[in-house]
């Protein structure tokens, strides 16, 4: 990894005065690793977004694609035009008449580049096809649509050239250097009437599909900074050509919590490269996401992982989240203000370098609270693994890295719901007097408060926890919900009501957390 490093890097060093030399008097642009919630095309949900960016302390970035013409586009149909983008030729082996949804074309590497939707330009139509398969030196082309996007299906002689067309994971076509041009700056004038701080460019890469090259994508960003000098402008590639006119590079890496292994196998190499490229570091996007039938929401902890992986490496991110989920989570408030306390921090440059070398750890949980204005708490916490129950003898050892209380997250999935929960342990009993269907969790935090949410962590009702707890002036540590260091002992017990002949699938989380550090945020701390 390092080795392919240094050789980028002299190749990007050997050309950054080539790329000075023909950029005239345009200064470098602004730089900041500020970090930004991801913004579609979504006018109806802006003023929302930008209420929410501005509780977490965020940018508003535009995710921009330049240059991408759709199925639909006057450029497509009913006659294509000359000007699509072309991967390059294929040739039949034998004539085609109107109505063949099956043909033959002899063998190319073309067919070794991925796409999307498999179209073909011949002549005056488009040809699309689903499967091909590879017989000596022929490609069996199956299920084709002919006459594909409103173009109309022809006969067509062996001589005739077949062009296999560029198109995007978006299900789109591309355009030629010509059209992408003028793509580009109408694109561009029509970003310059909007107030978003920063331009997300994507997939910066298909920008240089057409032979120019580095050359295209230079003549790109160019266009769009003319008309937008005081936005940021980020991309996802780093290239001699971008190197002196992005304010910053983002990978379109999304990170969760079941990646934590891949963290310290990519992200202190690609910090190191960006560091000598005097280039703010970017460290990907996180996805806030609603449950459905194959993951579950966003949690508050899973969150604060990645926030302090941001504050390890120093890095911005992108919040990739759309107005719906925000409406719909439950934590959304609080995610929000996590956001905004670390951010705050790491920003002004208050976290120090062992606190970092700690947040590195990919196994790590930390929470962070602010206790007034200038105070904040950071707290060393662990998250267990779930603990699944089987209704006949759920006891097992918990065990905790810190003594202390404990929360908890009981979940309910499947069919049927389990009433009058019971947790017991060295201590005594915690007793959570409430019944919980299917598709709902009971919260229990260390605070004592309890509720019951829905999937998406909504709170539903109130639930009054009793627990055995000591007398004034007695051992805090008596208390039913305390763990000590070490391995504990600790059953449930549940009524359980099913649903016909099915019995709920119920699984228990806990959560412990060592005395906290205290930061203070003075006045004087800043990058």
């Amino acid at each position: 990894m390092r080795k392919t490093l240094a050789i980028v890097l002299l190749l990007l060093c050997s050309t950054v005065s080539f790329a000075q030399e023909n950029v005239g008097s345009s200064s470098t642009p602004m730089r900041s690793s500020k970090s930004y919630i991801i913004v579609e095309d979504t006018e109806k949900d802006l003023a929302f977004l930008k209420e929410k960016s501005r509780q977490a302390g965020l940018d508003l970035g535009l995710s921009v694609l330049a240059n991408r013409i759709s199925t639909d586009s006057k450029l497509v149909t009913p006659k294509p035009s000359d000007h699509l983008l072309k991967q390059g030729i294929l040739h039949l082996q034998l004539p085609m008449d109107d109505n063949q949804t099956e043909f033959a074309v002899y063998h190319s590497e073309l067919f070794d580049i991925p796409a999307s939707i498999n179209v073909l330009q011949i002549e005056d139509e488009l040809i699309t096809y689903r499967t091909t398969e590879r017989t000596g030196n022929i490609h069996l082309l199956y299920h084709c649509t002919r006459g594909a996007f409103g173009t109309k299906a022809k006969a067509h002689s062996k001589d005739a050239i077949v062009y296999k067309l560029w198109d995007t994971p978006e299900r789109t076509l591309l355009p030629d250097l010509e059209i992408q041009d003028q793509m580009a700056q109408k694109v561009a004038k029509a970003l310059s009437k909007t107030d978003y701080p920063l331009l997300v460019l994507n997939d910066l890469k298909s920008y240089a599909y057409n032979t120019q090259g580095d050359t295209a994508i230079a003549h790109f960003l160019d266009t769009i900074r003319k008309y937008n000098p005081d936005k940021l402008i980020q991309a996802d590639l780093l290239t001699p050509a971008s190197w002196y006119r992005l304010s910053r590079i983002n990978e379109n890496q999304l990170w969760n919590e079941s990646m934590r292994n891949k963290v310290m196998e990519t992200l202190p190499d690609k910090q190191l490269f960006h560091h000598i490229c005097m280039f703010p570091w970017m460290i990907g996007n996180f996805q806030i996401i609603l449950a459905d039938k194959n993951r579950k929401a966003t949690s508050l902890e899973e969150l604060e992982w990645f926030l302090s992986i941001a504050a390890a490496f120093d890095g911005g991110f992108g919040l990739n989240v759309s107005a719906e989920t925000l409406r719909r989570h439950g934590l959304t408030e609080k995610m929000m203000n996590a956001i905004r306390i670390w951010e705050t921090l790491r920003l002004r440059g208050v976290f120090s370098e062992k606190q970092k070398e700690h947040f590195k750890d990919p196994y790590g949980n930390w929470h962070l609270e602010q206790a007034d204005d200038s105070t904040f708490l950071l707290y060393p916490q662990h998250i267990s693994r779930r603990y699944f129950c089987d209704f006949q003898n759920d006891t097992w050892q918990w065990n905790s890295p810190y003594t202390s209380l404990f929360a908890l997250r009981i979940e309910v999935e499947g069919k049927g719901s389990i009433s009058d929960l019971e947790v017991r342990t060295p201590n005594g009993s915690l007793y959570l007097p409430c019944t919980l269907k299917a598709n709902q969790c009971l919260v229990f935090d260390y605070d004592g408060s309890a509720y019951i949410t829905d999937m998406n962590y909504n709170k539903i009702e109130e639930v009054l926890a009793e627990e055995e707890v000591p007398f004034p002036g007695e051992d805090a540590s008596k208390t039913s919900s305390f763990l000590k260091e070490g391995v504990s002992k600790v059953s449930f017990v549940c009524k359980v009501l099913p649903e016909g002949k099915k019995q709920p699938e119920v699984s228990l989380r806990f959560l412990t957390r060592d005395t906290p550090e205290t930061i203070i945020l003075n006045n004087g701390d800043s990058r």
